[in-house]
């Protein structure tokens, strides 16, 4: 009750700080918007340079896009802190194509390894930094937290639209010292939202592709309202696609909302809004044995075929709602203390879909057999078969806060403290959903309403817990500034305490109602710069990160078609890593380029694994600590500014050995008898970690035409933890045109702009979906012989093409 009530004191401060004060004079600048900070990017953490910045990027803005001095045309932006900082700007963004989401904007980045579902953006792919999934990488949005609070997942689709995407920010292997995560092991990705304009105006995109896809999007900005120092600016998008394989498609309706009131002292405030609605068709994502068989054909069932059919696609849709507010608030006090503040909420209801044909007299809850009318015939007939839809449904409250405290000792210390609170509300179930036999289309898709009850009158949910989560995150840090502003200290640490607790519904004989998982986490951090002068830096960096283990790691899971137990609920420590880097950049009037030298070391790696039970001779899966992981590389990243008649090329580069550094838990059978086992993974290479990757782009502005290219090659991954299966090397490009037009009456700087990918339509397998532990089996650390499985894989989306007609006005 004490916390709710700081949090409603922290929350009520802000809003006030909003009211008060004295209203800023319009700004007059048109070149480019002007910054609005927030409490997670502290100016403290910036290492200033030597002498003098470079020239302003921004030449002339237009309508859609920029004709900017850009390094590598918006692919890098010269960096100051004493960290690896890998940023994609507004000039990028805004040639691809309006679809695009977060994810795939990363792609030519060294660090990231990126898998798409589909061409659009329509779908969340998957992200590997440096041999770790997006579940270990921190994801933000002006400085609120997008991860599921549950497991660390990020769903790029339902996140902000690419026209109100400012700048994009990877940061491998740290996590700054205020970032409000819990699953930053492998780094974080900080996303800005773009300020309103000082001008009243818009921009109006309409888009149409491959595949039937339309799209409409319109941005009103209400530019400076009057002397009151406010502005903001709404933004609405709509797009529907089919699936560019298989039956079924994609439809998303989208709002964001950005406000900001400036004060004449430097203060700020503001409100930022996201809003997504979205249904998809899923993809069948195929196995090794399928892909080699069926290929891109191995789809859902276009035609309904029966109650049987649980691989109808209509029984696969992903219907998902979700709304993100974030208040970020800036108070300067005086010339050298200032507070900032930012309140954040997140909601979000919808599911995954799934099938299953279940049987009158097999109908088990919690371990128990449970006689359930699936047919709605009034009685319980023996071998009576139904086709239903079972979900994996979810609803989750995030509301949160970040307070920092910032003050300048001196000319040499800027010290920072702070305070990041949150306190989480997530239900996820599993119901049994009505479905008419005759078409096989489900009732409810949403798996809401039209539901399988039992005897009892309730919902039959095989699956149901609910996690309570608090979060509570110290920090203090200072920054050190010396000779002239030539070296330059970071130093920080921050605990961070957290508290699970999961109420587990259907807990079954034996089963544990209630598991509690207390986690308390030491986090120092350190960077040093030194500024030879404005052109050369070097810098060194030491941080240590953590992943929290996921809340389903704690719940006992039951079949709903026997007896069995599934899933053995039980704590695990969190996942621990320890990152060193030095680097050197030279960012000159033309030329800009950096290298780093990467080393982390992982231990408590969290992995869900097979286990056997020997009392109850039955296999389940469980979450456990499987030992330690080794990452070390390089990455090289180097750009210029217009060279050559408005050319500006880009290049990068990394070398990763991802190393397994213990023999990893598992089952086996030896004499018949299925026993605990080891898989003898020592040494072996990370699943989904290339061990080079290499990008190439090349982008040309005259101010009226603008051409792009892109090309990424990525290195042979392994699906298997025994790598005995991989997928091979490949290369992906993509290519954008387009042309800027005179302003005409109302309409300013109109454009059209063709945006394609997989120019040659190639075909091959992507990353991996689903990683197993042998394909082909193997012999086990205790001699047991331990089976193969089949890995299951992304697919390169074929060839796509967009064009986007747009005006400013």
């Amino acid at each position: 009750m004490v916390i709710r009530l700081r949090l409603s004191v922290l929350l009520a401060s802000t809003a006030i700080a909003g009211l008060t004060g004295t209203a800023a004079r319009a700004q007059t600048t048109s070149v480019a918007p002007s910054a609005t900070a927030t409490a997670s990017t502290p100016a403290a953490s910036k290492a200033a340079p030597a002498q003098g910045e470079p020239k302003a990027e921004v030449v002339n803005v237009t309508g859609r896009t920029a004709l900017t001095r850009s390094p590598g045309a918006g692919l890098m932006r010269v960096e100051k802190d004493p960290k690896a900082i890998q940023t994609i700007t507004r000039d990028f963004i805004s040639k691809q194509s309006p679809t695009t989401n977060i994810q795939q904007i990363l792609k030519m980045l060294p660090s990231a390894n990126v898998m798409d579902q589909d061409s659009f953006g329509l779908y969340s792919g998957s992200t590997m930094v440096r041999g770790l999934d997006q579940t270990n990488i921190g994801w933000t949005l002006d400085g609120m937290p997008l991860n599921d609070i549950g497991g660390g997942q990020f769903y790029s689709n339902e996140v902000l639209e690419a026209e109100d995407l400012e700048t994009v920010s990877l940061l491998p292997g740290s996590v700054n010292l205020d970032s409000p995560i819990v699953s930053g092991a492998g780094g974080l990705v900080e996303a800005t939202m773009s300020n309103p304009s000082h001008k009243m105006g818009g921009l109006l995109d309409i888009s149409f592709g491959s595949f039937d896809m339309t799209r409409q999007f319109l941005k009103l900005n209400s530019g400076d309202i009057g002397n009151s120092g406010v502005r903001f600016m709404f933004a609405f998008s709509h797009t529907k696609a089919n699936n560019y394989r298989g039956p079924g498609l994609s439809e998303k309706f989208h709002y964001d909302f950005k406000l900001v009131k400036d004060f004449e002292n430097g203060s700020h405030t503001g409100l930022t809004v996201s809003y997504n609605d979205q249904v998809n068709d899923s993809f069948l994502n195929p196995s090794l044995s399928q892909y080699r068989t069926t290929g891109y054909s191995t789809n859902y069932d276009a035609n309904y075929s029966g109650v049987k059919d649980t691989n109808y696609y209509k029984l696969h849709v992903n219907p998902f709602r979700n709304v993100v507010a974030i208040l970020p608030t800036h108070i300067v006090v005086n010339s050298r203390l200032s507070i900032d503040d930012s309140a954040y909420f997140w909601h979000g209801i919808g599911n995954g879909t799934g099938a299953s044909t279940l049987t009158e007299g097999k109908t088990y809850y919690g371990g128990s057999y449970v006689p359930i009318d699936l047919t709605g015939d009034g009685k319980v007939t023996n071998g009576s078969t139904y086709l239903a839809l079972t979900p994996s449904n979810q609803e989750q409250f995030r509301p949160g806060n970040t307070i920092k405290v910032n003050y300048q000792l001196g000319s040499h210390h800027h010290l920072t403290a702070g305070w990041w609170y949150e306190y989480s509300n997530l239900l996820q179930y599993s119901p049994v959903g009505q479905v008419d036999q005759t078409t096989g289309e489900p009732l409810n898709v949403w798996g809401t309403d039209a539901l399988i009850k039992m005897p009892n009158g309730q919902p039959y949910n095989y699956r149901n817990f609910l996690t309570l989560s608090q979060v509570n995150m110290l920090f203090i840090g200072d920054s050190m500034d010396y000779f002239d502003r030539k070296l330059h200290i970071d130093l920080g640490f921050k605990e961070a305490m957290m508290t699970r607790r999961v109420y587990n519904y259907v807990a079954g004989p034996g089963g544990t109602y209630n598991r509690n998982l207390h986690v308390a986490e030491p986090l120092p951090q350190i960077g040093i710069a030194w500024n030879f002068n404005r052109h050369h830096q070097i810098f060194v960096d030491g941080a240590t990160n953590f992943k929290v283990p996921s809340n389903t790691s704690l719940v006992d899971y039951y079949s709903n078609t026997s007896a069995a137990q599934t899933q053995r609920g039980g704590a695990s420590v969190p996942q621990y890593s320890i990152s060193e880097e030095i680097g050197y950049r030279y960012n000159g009037d033309t030329v800009i380029g950096s290298v780093s030298f990467f080393n982390y070391n992982m231990t408590n790696r969290l992995l869900t694994l097979t286990q056997y039970d020997s009392a109850g001779g039955a296999s389940y899966s469980q979450t456990v600590n499987a030992g330690g992981q080794t990452s070390r590389g390089v990455d090289v990243q180097v750009s210029t500014r217009p060279i050559l008649y408005h050319l500006r090329p880009y290049a990068s580069f990394e070398y990763l050995a991802a190393r397994i550094d213990n023999n990893i838990g598992t089952t086996s059978v030896r004499n018949g008898v299925t026993i605990s086992d080891y898989l003898p993974t020592k040494g072996k290479t990370q699943i989904n970690s290339p061990k080079v990757m290499a990008s190439l782009g090349l982008d040309y502005d005259d101010g009226h035409l603008f051409v792009g290219a892109q090309l990424k090659y990525v290195g042979k991954q392994y699906a298997t933890l025994m790598n005995d299966s991989s997928i091979p090397n490949y290369i992906t490009d993509a290519v954008n045109i387009g042309y800027r037009f005179g302003s005409l009456g109302f309409l300013k700087s109109p454009q059209i702009q063709l945006n394609m990918t997989n120019l040659t339509n190639a075909k091959f397998r992507s990353g991996v979906y689903t990683f197993q532990n042998t394909l082909n089996g193997t012999t086990g650390v205790r001699g047991g012989t331990i089976s193969g499985a089949q890995p299951v894989y992304y697919l390169q989306t074929p060839f796509t093409a967009v064009v986007t007609v747009s005006t400013g006005f």
